[in-house]
């Protein structure tokens, strides 16, 4: 089997068994009936997991679309080949005499042939869980039950990077679920009575980007040292801080310092806690946090709202593009060292 590169270092697999079991670890969460691309890079003269890619299951007459919508992130990743896994239960027979799915296969096997990217293993599974069928698609004799995911190499490399694979792909997005809509109120409220006395240019206490950021920052470090705790107060004034594009293009710095995973949780909690559009910036700097940090599911999920609170907001788009065509988070850094550069100028070194 290849190996599959972590922040720490290489873990390799002993099989495909292993892979697969490793799947809710490659995407952050449990997949249910859903396609999964496993996409493998050559790297250092190996080759190594670059991207995991999960679409829901597609109904037979939208197979040819769904295999044509997945073309761009595979080829912008530039994949070398793939695993594909099915997960979907088997009824009545775990061993059907033609596995789920097998059309969606021949449809994949067809377009990433056409464009020399190979299918290298098929793979259903009924499940991820520990002793669940699963099955090759173009082998006969190869099959088993899986391994205990929670005890597979990607999982303790996962964990050890500090992510979190969370039971299905509903408890990730509920980490995202905006505060009471009573204490939302209270913030639109706020920052509306800001922008009124103050021409919607800076609140009181603001000296320009430089003091915006700093107070940006304060609340990183302090972040830190104990758990966050905003009031209503902080969070308007935060969310008009990050308003200023300066300032917002400035904190994508923090992706680069110690402070990275302080500041994705400041991140985080301003994106549950900012009302309206000026949600679209804390969730647009989590959707970069999370993507450079390698987790492509929350990055996604982060942009959904970004763009739900601002559909033209420039850095989200960029952002949502760069995702669609599975750009390596890599090459998104240059934003980061473009925000040290801001930072620079505003207020001295990251």
């Amino acid at each position: 089997m290849p190996s599959t590169t972590t922040p720490d270092g290489v873990t390799r697999l002993r099989d495909i068994a292993d892979l697969v079991a490793g799947v809710p670890h490659l995407l952050g969460f449990h997949p249910t009936d859903s396609l999964v691309l496993i996409c493998f890079a050559e790297k250092d003269d190996s080759v190594r997991v670059g991207l995991a890619l999960r679409v829901d299951l597609p109904a037979d007459q939208d197979r040819q679309a769904v295999a044509a919508q997945l073309l761009a992130p595979v080829l912008g990743h530039r994949t070398a080949e793939m695993v594909a896994v099915v997960l979907c239960p088997a009824q009545p027979d775990p061993w059907p005499a033609e596995l789920p799915h097998s059309g969606l296969i021949a449809e994949l096997d067809r377009v990433f042939g056409s464009v020399d990217v190979p299918i290298r293993h098929a793979v259903w599974a009924e499940s991820i869980v520990d002793g669940a069928a699963w099955r090759c698609y173009d082998e006969p004799d190869c099959g088993g039950l899986l391994p205990d995911p929670a005890a597979n190499p990607i999982a303790t490399a996962s964990a050890l990077a500090g992510n979190v694979t969370f039971a299905s792909r509903e408890e990730m997005r509920a980490v995202l679920d905006p505060d009471p809509p009573d204490a939302l109120a209270r913030r639109t409220a706020i920052i509306d009575a800001l922008l009124d006395s103050f021409g919607g240019v800076t609140p009181p206490g603001f000296d320009g980007p430089e003091a915006a950021l700093r107070m940006v920052h304060a609340t990183i470090t302090a972040a830190t040292e104990h758990p966050l705790r905003l009031s209503d107060e902080d969070v308007a004034r935060l969310a008009m801080a990050l308003a200023n594009p300066t300032v917002r293009d400035a904190c994508l710095a923090t992706v680069l310092g110690d402070h990275a995973g302080a500041a994705e949780s400041v991140w985080l909690a301003l994106t549950r806690a900012v009302p309206g559009p000026e949600r679209a910036e804390p969730a647009t700097l989590l959707a970069y946090a999370s993507y450079l940090r390698g987790d492509g599911a929350l990055a996604g999920m982060a942009l959904d709202l970004a763009e739900q609170a601002d559909a033209s907001h420039r850095l989200g788009r960029l952002l949502r593009t760069a995702l669609d065509h599975g750009l390596p988070p890599a090459e998104l850094a240059v934003l980061a060292l473009d925000g040290a550069e801001e930072h620079r100028r505003l207020m001295g070194p990251a």
